[in-house]
C-alpha cells in the first residue's frame, strides 16, 4: 500500500480557520465599540480580560492548525514517493524476453527515480516558519523568515505538481506497453491528478483571499488519494 493523505486533517484545518476567522471578527468588534465609548454593558477591565482569553485561543488554534496543515503536506510527499518505490519495485519484478518492452520498463524506472520528491524545500519551509514564530517579537526576523519560508513553500508545491505530472505520464506510458506484454484488456484507467501551475495557485489564492488554497488543501489530497487507489488496483493486475 502506498499509504494515503489524511484528507479529514484538511477539512479540520479549514473548519478551525473559519472559527479563528470568526472569533478574530468578534474581537475587534468588540474592542472598537470598547475604545470608541459606544459599550457601555461592561467594564473595561473585564472587556480587556476576556479579549486577551480570545486572543490567546486564537493563537493556539493558530498553532494546531499550522501544525495540521504541515502533517497533510508531509503526507502528500509521502504517499506520492511511496507510489514512485513501490511502482518502480513492480517494474524491477516483470520479466520479459522483449526488448522494446524491456526497454521502456527500464526507462520508466529510471524516470520514476529522478521524479521522487526531495525534502529539502519542505523541511525549508518548517524550520523557515518556527524561526519566525520564535522571534516573532523581533520584526526584521520574522519579516526576513517569513518571506523565506514562503519560497521553501510555493518551491516545495511546484514539485509536488510537477512530480504528479509526471508520474502520472510515464505510469499511462509504460502500462500500455505492460498491457500488450500480458494481453490484457484495457483496464480501469488512471485517475489523474490535475495539472496546476504554481503561480496560477498563488494569483488565485490572493485574488480570492485564501479560499482558494484551502479547496485546494482538500481537494488536491483527495486526488492523490484517488490517484494511488487506481493505481494499487492496475499494478496488482500486473504482478499476477
Amino acid at each position: 500500500m502506498d499509504g494515503r493523505v489524511n484528507v479529514g486533517l484538511a477539512v479540520t484545518v479549514i473548519i478551525l480557520i473559519v472559527i479563528m476567522f470568526v472569533t478574530s471578527t468578534i474581537i475587534m468588534a468588540a474592542g472598537m465599540r470598547a475604545f470608541g465609548g459606544m459599550d457601555t454593558g461592561m467594564d473595561m477591565p473585564i472587556l480587556l480580560s476576556v479579549g486577551s482569553t480570545a486572543y490567546v485561543f486564537v493563537l493556539i488554534l493558530g498553532i494546531v492548525t499550522a501544525i495540521l496543515q504541515l502533517i497533510v503536506l508531509k503526507q502528500i510527499m509521502d504517499v506520492l514517493n511511496n507510489n514512485i518505490v513501490h511502482t518502480r519495485a513492480m517494474l524491477a519484478n516483470i520479466q520479459t524476453d522483449d526488448l522494446s518492452i524491456k526497454s521502456e520498463i527500464e526507462a520508466a524506472a529510471r524516470e520514476l527515480e529522478s521524479e521522487s520528491i526531495p525534502g529539502w524545500a519542505f523541511w525549508g519551509y518548517v524550520i523557515s516558519y518556527v524561526v519566525a514564530m520564535i522571534f516573532s517579537f523581533v520584526p526584521p526576523v520574522t519579516t526576513v523568515f517569513g518571506l523565506v519560508g514562503f519560497v521553501f513553500f510555493l518551491i516545495y508545491l511546484h514539485q509536488i505538481f510537477s512530480t504528479a505530472a509526471s508520474i502520472y505520464g510515464v505510469k499511462n506510458r509504460v502500462y500500455s506497453y505492460l498491457r500488450n506484454m500480458k494481453g490484457l484488456p484495457q483496464i480501469e484507467e488512471l485517475r489523474p491528478i490535475a495539472k496546476r501551475n504554481i503561480f496560477l495557485v498563488l494569483i488565485l489564492t490572493i485574488v480570492t483571499f485564501g479560499i482558494y488554497w484551502l479547496y485546494l488543501l482538500v481537494r488536491l489530497p483527495t486526488e492523490v488519494n484517488e490517484f494511488v487507489k487506481s493505481d494499487e488496483g492496475i499494478r496488482a493486475r500486473f504482478v499476477n
